[in-house]
């Protein structure tokens, strides 16, 4: 709890000098419960001290052992190169299960004066295609992000910027134009789209006259061109149908759509400006900015056609997002393979005096495969999400159906099941890593997966039934003396932490990682001691637990977009 950090923080810098607030970064939880309920480590500080680690820890402890300690904690000592801090059981278990009991929902909901605020930039597929497998990592990796920032108490405005516009639209325009009709729009539009877009990739290998005819279709886009318009609004129109759906089945809401074409009309402004400041330069008939200075490459803003390309659509969106929201911070959760791309973006923002430029942030992260191929829209064997979703949900089914045969709304319970396994399993691992789908594991009701968690809190929802009385405090808090108790409450301390992590290094894996040792710990104590039939008092405190564990369960399946079913 945020308490015992802050108590922590003043401790520590009263005999070291540093800020409180570097201090309550540096907190970590010990791995071994013989090593305490906090831990500083001392590492960073040996070579400035002149000092190994391991007598920095001694003398930090030595200092710390001869103030007078707050009432919540009992000791402090030195282990190698770490300060370890340990807590009054007693008092911790009241202030984790009064603050959950009081408050189930919105138990440690941090709340500021002035929030600040934050754009999250997510999603963002391509209109005119499938959403894919591929689209995934963003949409869940910036949804959990924009709720964990929520509940950390930041004013959160999620973008999805849509990729609208571009040089794909006037190949699309021309596949149209040339293999397309109406009726085959009307009868399946986001595969017949697709299918339209493979084959000018099939047929551009032979047929040269198709590259000059799409770059001919997009620069009359550009230029306002009505046929072609038409068909642009069309094609958007039809995508954002489909998308609404997939967003509706992941339970994702945006504030803004605003796709690169909400940006064209603030590009000439932008590009005088950037030539009055003496950034950009011609260069064969193109605009560009030249990073080679920077060990960059160069970053074309204009073709020598006029067209505009990714980059220039991305500057204009950040400038207007900054006028438009003053933001604290902004992340762009986007795959690895853009790094160099907003390398150049946040470097040209520099350039150009824009002092925002490093609040931003690039959020980037692997792929998600089935195999050893990468995933591409141009030589067709993209995986949809759709596909997924259906397999998965296959699969879920047949599982639930072998462990509970009697089980009600079993379908719609596979549905659930089979969201959460896909969307847990995007967070398993660091989101820089990638992540490889096997059915077997990421279904599994036991590991580390999503119906694991699920099926633990469907766990406490039983229990909680099965007893059918009001939960309530206990007198004596001292009255949880065994281990796999304490261990618990301990680790239901941690879940501010755990989100105090996520925002630090945007990485909802600290999340999902916590909620594994919630589940881990609840089914330890579930099997090692007595619950329902245990003594009135035992009864009445264990429950309390319980229901804790619920909650927190609960609160954070929310936080990572994963449905909480109470039946399985």
């Amino acid at each position: 709890m945020n308490l015992y950090n802050e108590i922590i923080a003043k401790l520590f810098s009263s005999v070291h000098s540093i800020d409180e607030k570097d201090v309550y970064s540096l907190i970590e939880f010990p791995p071994k419960e013989d090593q305490g309920d906090r831990a500083i480590a001392c590492f960073r500080w040996a070579k400035e001290k002149k000092k190994s680690p391991q007598d920095l820890a001694k003398d930090f402890a030595s200092q710390l052992q001869k103030l007078p300690l707050p009432k919540e904690i009992t000791k402090i000592e030195a282990q190698g190169g770490y300060v370890n801090f340990f807590f009054n059981d007693e008092l911790l278990a009241q202030k984790v299960l009064t603050s959950v009991f009081q408050n189930p929902d919105t138990f440690e909901k941090v709340s500021m004066s002035s929030p600040l605020r934050v754009v999250i930039e997510f999603s963002s597929p391509n209109i005119a295609k499938p959403f894919s497998i591929g689209h995934l990592r963003s949409t869940n990796l910036g949804a959990c992000l924009s709720r964990i920032y929520a509940f950390m108490g930041y004013e959160v405005t999620r973008i999805n910027h849509l990729g609208d516009w571009g040089t794909q639209f006037g190949k699309l325009i021309t596949a149209y134009r040339r293999w397309g009709n109406a009726q085959m729009l009307d009868e399946n539009p986001i595969l017949s789209l697709f299918t339209l877009y493979v084959r000018f990739h099939d047929e551009e290998k032979n047929d040269p006259t198709l590259t000059t005819e799409a770059r001919e279709a997009f620069s009359q886009l550009e230029k306002g061109d009505e046929s072609a318009k038409e068909l642009w609004d069309w094609f958007r129109n039809l995508t954002m149908k489909e998308l609404d759906s997939i967003y509706t089945r992941l339970g994702v809401e945006f504030d803004h759509l605003w796709g690169e074409s909400f940006y064209i009309d603030q590009l000439p402004s932008l590009l005088t400006t950037l030539e009055k400041k003496g950034i950009s330069e011609i260069s064969e008939g193109a605009t560009i900015v030249n990073l080679k200075k920077e060990n960059m490459s160069v970053a074309v803003l204009q073709k020598g056609d006029e067209s505009s390309l990714y980059i220039t659509r991305d500057l204009a969106a950040a400038i207007y997002r900054y006028k438009e929201f003053d933001f604290y911070k902004m992340l762009y959760v986007v795959g690895s393979e853009q790094s160099l791309h907003f390398q150049q973006l946040f470097k040209i923002l520099s350039m150009a005096g824009y002092s925002f430029y490093d609040r931003c942030n690039h959020v980037a992260f692997g792929q998600i495969t089935f195999g050893s191929e990468k995933m591409s829209t141009r030589k067709g064997n993209v995986v949809f999400l759709q596909d997924v979703l259906a397999r998965a949900e296959e699969k879920a089914l047949s599982i639930i159906k072998e462990k509970n045969p009697t089980l009600e709304n079993a379908v719609d319970i596979s549905k659930d099941v089979a969201l959460g396994a896909i969307l847990f399993a995007d967070i398993s691992a660091k989101r820089i890593k990638n992540v490889k789908f096997a059915w077997d594991d990421i279904l599994s009701f036991e590991g580390e997966t999503g119906p694991y968690l699920q099926y633990s809190y469907v766990r406490t929802k039983s229990l909680l039934k099965k007893h059918d009385q009001p939960i309530s405090l206990p007198n004596d808090f001292s009255i949880y003396k065994e281990r796999e108790e304490k261990k618990l409450i301990r680790t239901l301390s941690q879940f501010i932490f755990s989100l105090e992590k996520v925002v630090a290094e945007n990485e909802p894996f600290y999340l999902g990682q916590y909620l594994i040792s919630v589940t881990k710990d609840f089914n330890r104590f579930y099997q090692s001691v007595r619950i329902l039939d245990a003594p009135e008092n035992t009864l009445c405190a264990r429950m309390l637990l319980v229901f804790a564990t619920s909650c927190v369960l609960q609160t954070g399946l929310q936080l990572l977009g994963i449905p909480a079913p109470e039946k399985m």
